[in-house]
């Protein structure tokens, strides 16, 4: 999930740079043209592991222990989580199309990776949701030993 997400952004950004540089001419064509490569390969690699991310994330849906509230949240979190995911693979495959086509980056392009951008933001915001809200896939706290158990901490010296 980290992957997917750190990959997918750097990737908008590196387009982002790709069209801003390549429309003002503000630094040379040749690192405009880097800036792409880079672009590509976040994409590409992050959608190979969106396939990842989606497999396991459907084994958690279907595995951990859950609530009602969590259960709802879980749904939540799915809906959000497979149209991003796909959205994810179509730009991927729409830039592979313009890699072997040798097409410019377009706004149309840029404008469509930051729309995908805010949902796959939103997804994770519902991920996140699951596991610092409802305590999904986190070990439990220990059990206290008895009633009354005291003890020092270092900081109580």
């Amino acid at each position: 999930m980290h992957f997917t997400l750190a990959l997918f952004t750097t990737s908008v950004g590196f387009y982002g740079l790709t069209y801003i540089t390549s429309r003002l001419n503000i630094i040379s064509k040749s690192l405009t043209d880097e800036f792409e490569i880079v672009a590509r390969w976040c994409l590409w690699v992050g959608a190979l592991i969106t396939i990842i991310t989606v497999l396991v994330g459907l084994n958690a849906f279907n595995t951990v222990h859950h609530d009602a509230n969590s259960h709802i949240a879980m749904h939540e979190h799915r809906n959000w989580a497979l149209p991003t995911a796909t959205a994810i693979l179509v730009v991927a495959g729409w830039s592979l199309w313009r890699y072997y086509h040798n097409q410019e980056v377009t706004i149309t392009f840029v404008i469509i990776l930051l729309i995908v951008q805010a949902a796959l933001l939103s997804t994770a915001w519902h991920g996140s949701e699951l596991v610092y809200r409802y305590g999904l896939g986190v070990m439990a706290l220990p059990a206290p030993e008895e009633s009354g158990h005291h003890h020092h901490h270092d900081s109580e010296k």
